[in-house]
């Protein structure tokens, strides 16, 4: 069952008459003629409208021109999704039914509504929140991706909008019309698949994470003559923690991530060792409240860019991105994680996204259906994979450098994945990684890979031996 059939009430509340009087301070009235658009896909939406008198339609629309409708408002309702806190692109149709007036909270008031007035902010905001979360459900308003759903750029750039929480949708041109139609009208060569249609039109071919974000309005232009209080790179638990405390005394706040927010927490399937949540959550929910509760008090994301270097001075630090533009801030705090460690094996680097990852999503998940799948490593992220991905693969080995699992994974995962892996193989340990062909090797598995025919290469395999320690996983 969706979240707008199981949550709705939740997803559309209904304000009252001295609710809407509490919070007419923030925002200003405007009207509609019947027909009139308040919100058009792939557009800045000025913020949340409150309607005080007719009623609205909201309607889903893809760039290849199909549409549904989704909802419609009347009096006390609201239009509004999370990224109305930023000033984000809408990622629905809004028009007037009929005459319409309505309450016009633009963001900067909306974020202050919040805060002032609490126990209506919390309403709100958990609507706006499931908002998003059923438009990433439908892929509502965000760009179509077209190509084979195993090719890696395809991989790379669902990889980059799901982490960010970004609606989008994929289809596959060997199975859909309309997508073989725009294949062969925009990429007659293979490398330039995928193809990325964005809401208002733009069709991108084989683009880069930064390419897509510009063409979606991801990255706000910020006014160059700034200086921010606090400019904070990396967007990992630490930084949005550090977005958090910051921005809630008052400071003015921006956040600078290459890729996505989350970091390596926001890749894990579950994390049930975190203080607070009893019953585990998923890093994507973790840190995606994070990053909206940095937004509420206002910090300013900027995701993704680069930071090349980082210039300081007696009052500010100057902080040069790799797009050449440059943000000031009179104090820089660096929260740039961990970087992945690499194999010390043969070809390692030709198979990264190709059949290597350093994450297990459900993106990740689905290429592993009925395959043989190793887990290099035997930490908690191993351990969560190991859970995660049993739904999916056939058989799941982990290669660990140590005698066990003890010395290096939580207690509760070890416990979870002997429950659930009776037998294992153990003592053995990676030595080589390479194209499967005719020569003689002492045992291979096919990697995380669909075995498509039209496939750029064949899929990855390891060759190990009794060395070390490993865990073949039934």
């Amino acid at each position: 069952m969706s979240t707008i059939d199981s949550r709705r009430e939740q997803m559309f509340p209904t304000l009252a008459p001295q609710e809407i009087d509490r919070i007419r301070r923030f925002g200003r009235i405007r009207r509609y003629a019947a027909g009139e658009a308040l919100f058009t896909t792939g557009e800045i939406a000025p913020g949340m409208y409150v309607l005080i008198k007719g009623a609205v339609r909201v309607v889903r629309r893809d760039p290849l021109g199909h549409s549904a409708p989704i909802v419609e408002h009347g009096p006390g309702e609201f239009v509004a999704e999370v990224g109305q806190l930023s000033g984000q692109p809408a990622f629905v149709d809004v028009h007037a039914i009929s005459e319409v007036e309505a309450l016009l909270i633009p963001p900067e008031n909306l974020r202050a509504l919040m805060i002032e007035e609490p126990e209506l902010g919390e309403r709100i905001m958990h609507a706006l929140i499931l908002r998003r979360v059923a438009l990433i459900e439908a892929g509502t308003g965000g760009p179509v991706l077209i190509g084979p759903e195993s090719s890696p750029d395809v991989v790379r750039l669902q990889g980059f909008l799901a982490r960010n929480a970004y609606p989008h949708q994929l289809l596959d041109p060997a199975k859909d019309d309309d997508a073989a139609r725009l294949v062969q009208q925009y990429a007659p060569a293979p490398a330039d698949l995928p193809l990325a249609v964005c809401p208002k039109g733009t069709v991108l071919k084989n683009p880069s994470e930064a390419e897509l974000a510009r063409a979606l309005g991801m990255v706000p232009i910020d006014e160059t003559d700034r200086t921010y209080d606090v400019a904070i790179v990396g967007a990992g638990p630490a930084g949005l923690s550090t977005a958090v405390y910051a921005a809630s005394e008052g400071l003015s706040v921006i956040v600078l991530d290459a890729r996505a927010f989350g970091g390596q927490a926001g890749a894990s399937a579950r994390i049930e060792n975190y203080l607070g949540f009893p019953a585990g959550i998923s890093g994507q929910a973790l840190t995606g409240r994070a990053y909206v509760q940095a937004q509420k008090f206002g910090a300013r994301m900027l995701i993704p860019a680069s930071v090349s270097r980082i210039d300081p001075n007696e009052t500010s630090a100057t902080l040069h991105l790799e797009d050449s533009r440059r943000v000031k801030a009179a104090t820089v705090v660096v929260a740039t994680g961990a970087r992945y460690r690499r194999l010390n094996v043969p070809n390692h680097a030709d198979f990264e996204g190709r059949g290597v990852w350093y994450w297990a999503s459900p993106i990740e998940a689905r290429l592993c259906r009925n395959e043989e799948i190793v887990l290099v490593g035997g930490g908690n992220s191993a351990g969560q994979a190991a859970v995660f991905l049993r739904n999916f693969a056939e058989k799941i080995w982990m290669l660990v450098r140590g005698p066990s699992l003890e010395e290096s994974m939580s207690r509760y995962l070890i416990d979870r994945i002997a429950r659930q892996y009776p037998s294992a193989d153990t003592d053995r340990s990676c030595c080589a990684l390479r194209q499967p062909g005719r020569a003689t090797r002492t045992r291979t598995l096919a990697q995380q890979c669909d075995r498509r025919r039209d496939r750029e290469a064949d899929p990855p395999c390891l060759s190990f031996h009794r060395r070390g320690a490993g865990n073949g996983l039934a």
